[in-house]
């Protein structure tokens, strides 16, 4: 058996340092936090199937891969989380996902879509977006929500978003990306602007600052996140964040994962 996992940890090592190109990654992530006085626990496991290889063979960042990539993908997840509310004692919730993404390197059109289902719930939530690709590391997106929350009819939402991937004059680089979302039934709107450092390939610290507000600079909720990863090996990714008075709850929540690439 000793033998057995001393070959194994070889064996990924090598296909680490000589693989130059990917077509699976899959993610799993770990939250925790406080929510309205319960403490809670959230789990995620994701996997996107690229149908195409998608080449790390280059100097940009890791992380940004698919991005750059214009590798057409598949998606699916599941979401699962409990809730600890002392002597009213326990819940737990769970959803699952499907979509895709449509990208290709002969144009520079985009388009994405995510079907949610809550599990014994009637809730169900689909997420699409048309968009341009203005230039290899720039795109801008047309975001439509559609929401059936239980018992309590349908709405759909519209928003934009664009994210951009800059290249610094010192081997490092940047990523920004900024969003905002029409809330229905409501004279809201969600806003959110992030921005990542890449210092070189591997290591990145990021910051988002998300509210809502009838107007744009006048929050009515809001929250700020610090978050970072790293590629301890260029298929392998650690990754932590911490998000202050989360809009949803105004409770801080944690989370740390992992992403493998194969």
């Amino acid at each position: 058996m000793k033998r057995t996992l001393i070959a194994i940890a070889l064996t990924l090592s090598s296909a680490s340092v000589f693989a130059n190109s990917f077509q699976h990654e899959t993610n799993l992530n770990y939250g925790w936090g406080k929510i309205f006085d319960a403490d809670i626990d959230a789990y995620n496991l994701s996997h996107q199937f690229y149908l195409s290889p998608v080449s790390t063979n280059n100097n940009m960042p890791l992380a940004e891969a698919g991005f750059l990539s214009r590798s057409s993908s598949l998606l699916f997840a599941y979401d699962y989380a409990k809730e600890d509310l002392g002597i009213l004692g326990k819940e737990s919730y769970s959803n699952w996902s499907v979509g895709g993404e449509y990208r290709d390197t002969s144009h520079n059109f985009y388009a994405s879509l995510l079907w949610t289902e809550f599990n014994n719930s009637s809730d169900r939530m689909v997420e699409s977006s048309l968009g341009y690709y203005l230039d290899p590391s720039w795109l801008v997106k047309l975001d439509i929500e559609h929401l059936r929350p239980d018992g309590d009819g349908s709405v759909t939402q519209y928003g934009v978003s664009t994210k951009k991937l800059m290249t610094l004059g010192n081997g490092d680089f940047m990523s920004v990306d900024a969003s905002y979302m029409d809330i229905a039934k409501s004279s809201f709107g969600r806003f959110g602007v992030g921005a990542d450092y890449y210092f070189g390939r591997n290591v990145s610290l990021g910051l988002a600052y998300d509210w809502v507000t009838k107007g744009v600079f006048d929050a009515d909720a809001d929250a700020f996140t610090v978050r970072g990863s790293w590629y301890v090996m260029p298929n392998l990714a650690l990754k932590a964040g911490v998000t202050f008075d989360s809009l949803d709850t105004g409770d801080d929540l944690y989370q740390i994962g992992a992403s493998y690439r194969f």
